[in-house]
């Protein structure tokens, strides 16, 4: 199962250079340069272990360590309900956010009311953390790379 996994990406990332490799360069830096080649290359190296068997041997007494350890967590119905019912509260109201307010607007004001409410951070802590959000999300896309968000409905 897993080699057909791993063959799967192998020709998502060889199909995404293939199809990529004749745009001109500004295009092709994303899909290209930084999501297909070094896919490939960790696709390949996933192949060679597969074929040669080395993640077998390398957990046999080796001083390797077991990575994949799984846990029996059992939680009460209410709690996972509560959890599920705010994960897509958190989920909706931030699609809301940006269908209303844009990304630009909702993307820190969501971070900054996630990292208070439920990561109970300090005030101090969010506003830091939302105007890291907004210096990326404004800086990098709007101001250097002239990529304009959308606004959202109540200012378009």
């Amino acid at each position: 199962m897993k080699a057909n996994l791993t063959l799967f990406f192998l020709a998502m990332f060889l199909a995404a250079a293939f199809i990529g490799w004749d745009w001109p360069n500004i295009a092709k830096i994303m899909p290209v340069y930084v999501a297909a080649l070094p896919g490939l290359i960790l696709v390949l190296v996933q192949l060679y272990r597969d074929a040669t068997g080395s993640e077998a041997r390398r957990g046999s007494g080796d001083g390797g360590i077991d990575m994949d350890e799984t846990y029996e967590v059992k939680l009460e119905a209410k709690t996972e309900l509560r959890r599920t019912l705010g994960f897509f509260a958190w989920f909706v109201g931030g699609a809301l956010g940006i269908w209303l307010l844009g990304i630009v607007i909702t993307l820190p004001l969501l971070i900054f009311l996630y990292a208070l409410v439920e990561g109970k951070e300090k005030w101090l802590t969010s506003l830091i953390m939302a105007a890291c959000a907004y210096a990326l999300v404004w800086g990098l896309f709007e101001y250097m790379l002239e990529t304009r968000w959308p606004p959202g409905r109540l200012f378009g």
